[in-house]
């Protein structure tokens, strides 16, 4: 009998490389094992948004997603968008994602009060768009948990993935993205991978202009006041 390989795409956010760092230890860590059973792909959020038509369950087994948060609960750099696409996808009856499994690891600091804000918005935007929930959310916390715990549950998940397989995802979810905790500060995410309306200033070329000749005009003041001061000594 054949064994059925999963198709597993990891999905990371990482503001200070270090859930970089710590989800590509994880995917290394399986590759290295050569198993026929289980076929890793690694990207980051916003390589993942540009090719988010394709995550569904004719490519994907399984979506494992490993994120921090940033500033007030944000997405961390590079992650954005992927969590805009998972927002929409929320709001789609079609539940595009449905036949699709997931867990999510999530990586912060309760010393900030939007600890695990992301992470939470992701299990809950991946559940709502039909996704199920195979594991049970881990929520890192760096004040206690260490790269052994991270280890932990890359052992888990692989031996979950594994074991209920591509017919897992017709079970009911193990839990509900409320468990461990449910406490999120929401967020309305554009298109650009920003919160609505506050997405990276752009400036024209009719806006720069006086912005120009403003630092021209400072700089030139300095200039000649230096200048007189210098004649005068």
């Amino acid at each position: 009998m054949t064994m059925k390989t999963n198709r597993v795409l990891v999905v990371y956010g990482s503001e200070t490389n270090q859930t970089k760092m710590a989800m590509t230890d994880v995917v290394d860590a399986w590759k290295e094992e050569k198993s026929s059973d289980f076929e890793v792909e690694l990207l980051e959020g916003d390589k993942a948004a540009e090719k988010f038509e394709e995550i569904n369950s004719s490519n994907y087994d399984f979506l494992l997603i490993g994120t921090s948060s940033y500033g007030e609960g944000d997405a961390p750099s590079g992650f954005g968008k992927f969590l805009y696409e998972l927002q929409e996808a929320a709001k789609d009856t079609g539940k595009p994602l449905m036949g699709l499994q997931h867990a999510v690891l999530g990586f912060g600091s309760t010393s900030y009060e939007t600890f695990q804000n992301c992470p939470r918005l992701v299990d809950k935007y991946l559940g709502e768009a039909g996704s199920r929930r195979c594991l049970k959310r881990l929520e890192i916390d760096e004040m206690e948990h260490d790269m052994e715990d991270v280890k932990k549950w890359a052992v888990e998940i692989r031996k979950t993935c594994v074991s209920v397989g591509v017919e897992g995802s017709k079970q009911d979810c193990v839990c509900d993205w409320t468990e461990p905790e449910d406490l999120i500060l929401p967020k309305n995410m554009g298109s650009d991978g920003y919160e609505a309306g506050q997405g990276m200033p752009e400036f024209s070329a009719a806006k720069l202009v006086p912005i120009v000749i403003a630092i021209a005009g400072i700089s030139y003041y300095f200039y000649t006041n230096k200048m007189k001061a210098e004649q005068e000594s």
